[in-house]
């Protein structure tokens, strides 16, 4: 007999397996068409088509990254992952800032002295369906702050590297440090002094010109990860890594529902949901999911400010 046969045992977990597969989509009043890959829903209104397949990530093509020990899709990842979801996002004109002053979006805060970027309000919108048919909008704020994330990478790089510097107050500052060294304050007179002469801050200062470079285009990218992050279609609850360092893998399962939404369409379901008002389509009510966030170390690491990459997502 060969070995390659399936046992009897297996046979009847697979049996099984797919009893309970083909349960739950019954459940959900959904119809499976040839292998599985392609199906579709019921619903009041008539039929969704769906597509389900796998996504696969590597690290080597910039859709994963690994920072501080922790696996994370990036933008370019999960743009790749939007071709079989089929979310688009939207970019609103205008956003209103936690004080209530409503700015252009995005909206950068320049620098007086250096005439630099230092700050990046944004805000992004994702509408698609989720895995079990639901039209869904996702809302996301992010502020991007260049100078908060260089005292993170000043802070990480003494702690490696003592005679770099020191966390302390300013006060405590003597002459001879303000002379070869520089004072950045993190709350009231708390702060870091590094050493201009250490070649560990040349690195950290390096870094930083190139995050304000690019802060408007990375605080995009990371507001797009986070609203499509942030919707059930994408939202990878774990993500099991595999490989070597720097030829790390992941993969996910995604589903996404076919629509034909015109540009119109998008538009007005986007201003509904910024102007807090219930968003219905064909009268039945969409779940809005709204988040504001600050960008990480971690967040603003994983964007490579070098990648030029492409979105195959549709965006307005």
């Amino acid at each position: 007999m060969s070995t390659d046969l399936t046992t009897v045992d297996q046979l009847k977990d697979r049996i099984i397996h797919l009893e309970n597969w083909g349960r739950q989509y019954r459940e959900q009043n959904v119809a499976v068409l040839g292998d599985g890959q392609v199906f579709v829903k019921r619903t009041e209104d008539g039929l969704l088509k769906c597509v389900k397949g796998r996504v696969d990530f590597a690290e080597s093509k910039g859709e994963l990254a690994v920072v501080s020990g922790k696996a994370m899709v990036t933008a370019k990842g999960y743009y790749k992952a939007n071709q079989l979801a089929g979310i688009s996002i939207i970019t609103p004109e205008k956003l209103t800032l936690p004080d209530g002053g409503i700015v252009v979006n995005p909206y950068p805060i320049i620098d007086a002295e250096s005439g630099t970027i230092s700050k990046v309000w944004v805000k992004k919108l994702a509408i698609g369906y989720s895995p079990t048919g639901n039209l869904v909008i996702t809302s996301a704020t992010l502020l991007y702050d260049v100078n908060m994330y260089f005292i993170q990478d000043l802070i990480k790089k003494v702690k490696k590297n003592a005679e770099m510097g020191r966390v302390c107050l300013e006060a405590g500052v003597t002459e001879e440090e303000k002379k070869k060294g520089g004072f950045y304050k993190i709350e009231g007179q708390f702060g870091i002094w590094v050493d201009y002469n250490q070649k560990d801050t040349f690195t950290a200062i390096e870094t930083f010109i190139q995050k304000k470079l690019f802060a408007e285009r990375n605080a995009q990218s990371i507001c797009e990860r986070l609203v499509l992050s942030k919707h059930p279609a994408l939202a990878f609850s774990f993500l099991e890594v595999e490989g070597p360092e720097n030829k790390r893998k992941a993969s996910v399962p995604v589903i996404g529902f076919v629509n034909d939404f015109t540009r119109k369409q998008l538009m007005d379901m986007a201003a509904q949901a910024e102007r807090g008002e219930e968003v219905t389509v064909n009268g039945r009510a969409v779940e809005v999911i709204e988040t504001t966030a600050t960008a990480t170390a971690e967040d603003i690491a994983t964007e490579d400010d070098h990648d030029e990459f492409t979105k195959d997502e549709v965006e307005w």
